[in-house]
C-alpha cells in the first residue's frame, strides 16, 4: 500500500460527504470527532473539516494538514472499506496531541488495528 494520500482516497463530493453525515456512526473526544461508514470499496476514504470559527486561515490550514499527515502514516494500520470525516474542534492542539486524538478516535470506532 501507498504511503501518500492519493486521489482515491480522499472524500471529495458533496454527495458523498452528506451521505456520511446522514447515516454513520459517531465518535468523539475533547478536540474531534470521527464521524464513519461502511463504504462498498476496498479502501479507505477520509475528509477534514473544522468547526465555525476556527481561528484564521492559517491556523485552519494547519490544522487539516497535520491531521492528514497523522492519517497518511497511520493509515497501514486500519480496516479498509470505511469513509471517515475528522471534524475539528479549535484549541491549543500539537501534533503529538492530534496524534493521540485521533489515534483514540479511530480506536473507539474499531478501525484502528
Amino acid at each position: 500500500m501507498r504511503k501518500s494520500l492519493t486521489r482515491v482516497e480522499r472524500l471529495r463530493s458533496q454527495s458523498d460527504i452528506s451521505r456520511v453525515f446522514k447515516s454513520s456512526f459517531r465518535v468523539s473526544c475533547s478536540g474531534a470527532k470521527l464521524v464513519y461508514r461502511k463504504n462498498d470499496l476496498g479502501w479507505n476514504r477520509i475528509a477534514v473539516t473544522l468547526v465555525r470559527k476556527y481561528g484564521n486561515s492559517v491556523q485552519r490550514n494547519r490544522s487539516k494538514r497535520i491531521v492528514r499527515e497523522i492519517y497518511r502514516s497511520l493509515k497501514n494500520n486500519l480496516k479498509p472499506g470505511f469513509d471517515m470525516i475528522i471534524v475539528l474542534y479549535p484549541g491549543d492542539y500539537d501534533y503529538s496531541i492530534r496524534e493521540s486524538q485521533v489515534k483514540y478516535l479511530l480506536g473507539r470506532a474499531g478501525i484502528f488495528l
